[in-house]
């Protein structure tokens, strides 16, 4: 039943790009793991289980799973130490720990860093998709920051040099899985974790899977080095198996055949950029394209944070350097586009020409198109109008959506008076107002109104310190609160503009606040989950897993990522009977609805 694991055994087609595209290590069987999270809908569509397989764990289902993913790596430390270790335990293939930029290092070139933590497991083919599989915790490797900054080998385990250790926490890879998963299933690009296994010593493995697991940084490591021949292979290796997953359509002539990747590539990133700035999602991109797929997507969720409004002025602090912010995604996405135009260029010519010269390159017009109307459509969409009326609006309503995106900046930009403010993992500026929270209630309101026979349509408005006070965050103080006359003026012209883009698509008032209320009050669901909310969820998850059944901690983790995927139609609550049950599962599903709650406005 389980035999398709079996195809995952270190075997994979990077290898064929170039020679030093990654480092070799052995790797033995770890024992003394459990599974602690298996994403069953996953495993399906990978045809690792059966398609009627139950969201059910067994013994043998448990014991390959294991077999295949509870492993760590021979490093060399373990070598110079020639460690006694038995053959039996050891598999037959080496895996890849592969090579790409990162920011981290001193060389900034990719002569020394890559998966410090990682190995690639290999890749599952199924009739109509290609997966790659990475697992994460699985040994030090010589390419993690630390190993430069120790200058010797480093046994697993050590925490002596910050990023040496290669291991990783369950708390990491249980709340990168939840998480990813929750975006995944709402149409964000994403990678999503097939498993993560449990140690004793509190560590874990998580097991990573996308269709193409390869970053811009694997590519541009070979345009920083002015590597011809190795930056072709890498390249064409990246929209070879976007062609062979039916993701792309690509001509035949090779010119053109970049050409047209590049476009996709541009307009992959210009949706993708705005998807995270509109959606108030963090995700730390740079020039070395590592912390993103080369497709377009979330990778790694060490420091992704969903916000709950929009902390633009956020930044996660890194050792020694700050990351970008929320809105600056958009810069970073775009030039990372630019250095797939400059390898392009190097490709066709045969010349490594400076990125300056790509600057007005076609591709970036193609970004930018693309960015503009993903995020108009996820500001619609945000509003509560349906697909079929953000289609209209968008083609015949652009004035009416530029100054709402105008009416709505203003409010969704202020900030308290307090300024800067110091957290765990960074700095922010808190927003004054919660602009899901006005979405969610303006068309309440307004249905209400004119239900109750108070206003008429033309003259129902909210009054500016009801406005106000129906997103306010409860951390802001009164002296943020001041009903200025720009602040009424600015509620009266957010209110215009919202029932101008209403009238625009044509259809009666009361029907169309009757569908935004409805829909609106799903999509900007109070109880979204944040990531200080994710970080105590996951701290509730572990502190039951030595007392609950695996069985029942999958049906509670399912339950709760089904009730953050906010799409009016498929949103599933948690049922009312689970919560109200005096089982552990139901204990477990009250906490984390509680600190849906209590986490709503957090980072």
């Amino acid at each position: 039943m389980y035999e398709r694991f079996e195809e995952i055994n270190g075997l994979h087609p990077w290898r064929e790009v170039s020679r030093d595209a990654y480092v070799d290590y052995r790797v033995r069987y770890r024992p003394h793991g459990r599974v602690l999270y298996f994403n069953f809908p996953l495993a399906r569509e990978m045809e690792l289980v059966p398609a009627d397989h139950p969201a059910k764990m067994n013994e043998e289902l448990e014991r390959i799973i294991l077999e295949t993913f509870s492993l760590q790596i021979i490093n060399e430390y373990d070598l110079n130490q020639r460690r006694k270790l038995s053959v039996h335990n050891i598999k037959l293939y080496p895996f890849m720990a592969t090579r790409y930029l990162q920011l981290q290092h001193k060389s900034k070139r990719g002569e020394t860093s890559g998966d410090g933590r990682s190995i690639w497991n290999g890749c599952v083919k199924t009739p109509k998709m290609i997966f790659d599989v990475s697992s994460r915790g699985t040994g030090a490797t010589i390419l993690s920051p630390g190993a430069q900054v120790a200058e010797d080998f480093i046994p697993t385990g050590d925490y002596t040099h910050g990023y040496a250790s290669g291991l990783a926490n369950p708390h990491e890879m249980l709340g990168s899985a939840v998480m990813s998963e929750i975006l995944y299933r709402q149409g964000i690009p994403t990678e999503r974790t097939l498993a993560v296994i449990d140690f004793r010593d509190e560590t874990a493995i998580g097991v990573r899977t996308a269709p193409n697991l390869i970053r811009p940084a694997h590519i541009f490591r070979y345009l920083k080095q002015g590597r011809h021949a190795e930056l072709k292979a890498s390249f064409d290796y990246f929209i070879g198996r976007q062609v062979e997953n039916n993701v792309w359509k690509l001509p035949r002539n090779e010119s053109e055949r970049y050409r047209k990747a590049l476009d996709y590539i541009a307009r992959s990133y210009g949706r993708f950029a705005a998807v995270l700035e509109e959606e108030y999602i963090f995700n730390w991109l740079a020039w070395d394209g590592d912390n993103m797929l080369a497709t377009g997507a979330i990778l790694d969720y060490g420091s992704i944070r969903q916000f709950a409004a929009k902390h633009n002025k956020y930044r996660f602090e890194d050792v020694d350097r700050f990351s970008s912010s929320l809105t600056e995604q958009r810069y970073w996405a775009r030039q990372i586009v630019q250095a797939f135009a400059q390898s392009v260029g190097f490709i066709i010519s045969g010349k490594k020409e400076n990125l300056r010269k790509f600057k007005d390159a076609e591709c970036l017009k193609a970004y930018d198109e693309a960015f503009d109307v993903e995020r108009d459509y996820r500001m619609l969409w945000r509003i509560g109008f349906t697909p079929e009326g953000i289609k209209r609006l968008m083609g015949q309503a652009q004035p009416e959506i530029k100054n709402f995106r105008k009416a709505l900046s203003y409010f969704e930009d202020l900030k308290i008076s307090k300024g800067i403010e110091k957290l765990p993992d960074g700095v922010t500026h808190k927003p004054v107002f919660l602009i899901r929270n006005l979405l969610r209630e303006l068309p309440a309101y307004y249905r209400a109104q004119c239900a109750a026979g108070e206003r008429d349509e033309e003259n129902c408005y909210m009054p500016p310190q009801t406005f106000c006070e129906s997103m306010v965050a409860s951390y802001v103080k009164r002296k943020d609160l001041q009903l200025t006359p720009a602040r009424i003026a600015q509620a009266k012209s957010f209110q215009d503009s919202y029932r101008r883009l209403i009238r625009a698509l044509g259809k009666p008032f009361a029907e169309t606040i009757k569908i935004l209320e409805e829909r609106s009050a799903v999509i900007n669901h109070e109880h979204r989950a944040t990531g200080d909310g994710l970080i105590w969820i996951t701290n509730e998850v572990l502190s039951v897993k030595e007392k609950i059944e695996f069985d029942e901690l999958q049906d509670a983790l399912d339950a709760s990522i089904d009730s953050q995927v906010l799409i009016p139609g498929r949103w599933q609550p948690v049922p009312l009977e689970q919560l109200q049950s005096n089982n552990l599962k139901s204990r477990l599903l009250k906490k984390i609805q509680e600190n849906l709650e209590e986490y709503k406005e957090s980072i």
